[in-house]
């Protein structure tokens, strides 16, 4: 085995596959990294079991061939390498690979390559299409607000929720609830409902180009698994078992009080406040809603009180209402709009906060009870 290849292509595929390296392996082989030099291209793997990718780059070929070494040690030297270009060779049946670039050199041991848990394609039964950047957004919209509660595994990840052209991500830790929702491309009969792994969710949305907005990632899914394929990169991951309970009645459908405030400000004053917030029982923020403004504050035993006030649109009854500070910025950290809704019914129940210019997203959280 013996090929060329651009540092850059091999860094940046190297810093994509090392993510599905296990970090706590049940054998040494799930610690490494697999790689095979076919005549125009390297394949390279990543195999833990619950997440496997493939990413391949062009390269120059002398001989084809397959290794594994070790995912860690094979990413710093190839970071350290001086040169544009590297030179990799070994031979399939010795336990020594040689790196070389700009007069430096490296030999690393490899592992037996016939003992890597190959990543197949697993078998599937729905596909759709959808661009990166609206899969970015419904990601990173929803999965701040998973459960941590093993009790409830399948609030642990993210539910997809196919409907014709329309993808639907859920999230929830049964405090509160984070739904956003974009078109796809795909057979307008197409229905399905799974469940992914946040940690999937969020390295994957680490591999699109932001600036690619032409880009399409091709989804399929089974009962079992769900792939991602794009570019130069596949990726698979096991599913949670389960699926979401009805959601539909825990959002608002009316209200008694709506609050209208620009963004910016609302989250300036619910951050300044959390100083405090965060140092009281329960993290908790208060918002007192009245006439032409919202005044935020907080108070601890410890530390003493905050409060902020922020002008504010509002149609309906004044009202007093509390809430952990962390479930309030986790949402509008994610929000794009310059201006946010708020939609109350009362001290003790649940409200809804959406962006005026986005009906795709909404966002439910329960009130603490002072």
């Amino acid at each position: 085995m013996k090929f060329t290849c651009y540092k850059n292509d091999l860094l940046e595929a190297l810093q994509i596959v090392i993510r599905s390296v296990a970090v706590k392996p049940m054998t040494p082989i799930l610690s490494g990294i697999y790689m095979k030099a076919d005549e125009k291209s390297l394949e390279l793997q990543a195999n833990n079991f619950s997440t496997g990718i493939i990413v391949k780059i062009p390269i120059n070929t002398e001989i084809e061939g397959e290794a594994v070494l070790s995912g860690k040690k094979f990413l710093e030297f190839i970071r350290n390498m001086p040169d544009e270009t590297i030179t990799l060779f070994g031979e399939d049946a010795a336990n020594i690979f040689s790196i070389e670039s700009g007069g430096a050199h490296v030999d690393l041991l490899t592992m037996p390559a016939v003992e890597f848990p190959k990543v197949r394609t697993p078998d599937t039964f729905g596909s759709f299409r959808i661009r990166s950047t609206a899969l970015k957004s419904l990601i990173r919209k929803t999965v701040f607000a998973v459960s941590k509660d093993d009790d409830r595994p399948v609030f642990k990840g993210c539910s997809f929720e196919l409907a014709g052209n329309q993808l639907t991500l859920v999230a929830t830790n049964t405090h509160r609830i984070s739904i956003a929702k974009e078109f796809t491309r795909g057979d307008e009969t197409e229905r399905g409902n799974f469940v992914v792994p946040p940690e999937t969710l969020r390295g994957l949305i680490q591999y699109f180009d932001p600036n690619d907005v032409e880009n399409y990632v091709e989804v399929n899914y089974s009962d079992r698994f769900v792939t991602f394929k794009f570019d130069n990169i596949y990726l698979t991951s096991r599913l949670i078992d389960g699926e979401f309970p009805p959601y539909d009645r825990i959002i608002p459908s009316d209200a008694i009080t709506r609050v209208e405030v620009n963004k910016i400000e609302f989250r300036t004053a619910v951050e300044f406040v959390a100083l405090v917030a965060r140092e009281s029982e329960y993290n908790m923020v208060t918002f007192d809603i009245m006439p032409g403004r919202m005044a935020i504050s907080a108070d601890s035993a410890d530390v003493g009180e905050a409060n902020k006030n922020v002008e504010a649109d509002v149609m309906g009854d004044s009202l007093k209402i509390s809430f952990n500070v962390d479930y309030v910025l986790d949402a509008l950290r994610t929000m794009d709009s310059q201006r946010v809704q708020i939609c109350l019914n009362g001290r003790y129940d649940p409200i809804l906060l959406r962006e005026r210019d986005n009906d795709n997203y909404s966002y439910v959280v329960t009130p603490v009870r002072a």
